[in-house]
């Protein structure tokens, strides 16, 4: 590791994966194929995947992280 992040994947030990977003059951574009990817270096998971769940219309929304 050179300035506390992995040189193979860039994150650093610290903070979350790189965040992609479903919204109403859709991926958003560049979701990865395997969400549950891992590092090959440091075994960190490379994805924080956030799903936007809206309880009703115009009520506000709830994120299942």
């Amino acid at each position: 590791m050179q300035g506390g992040r992995c040189p193979e994947c860039g994150l650093p030990p610290d903070g979350p994966g790189r965040i992609v977003l479903i919204d109403d059951g859709t991926p958003a574009e560049g979701f990865p194929d395997d969400p549950e990817e891992r590092c090959s270096r440091c075994d960190r998971p490379l994805w924080c995947v956030v799903q936007i769940v809206y309880e009703e219309e115009g009520e506000g929304a709830i994120a299942d992280a």
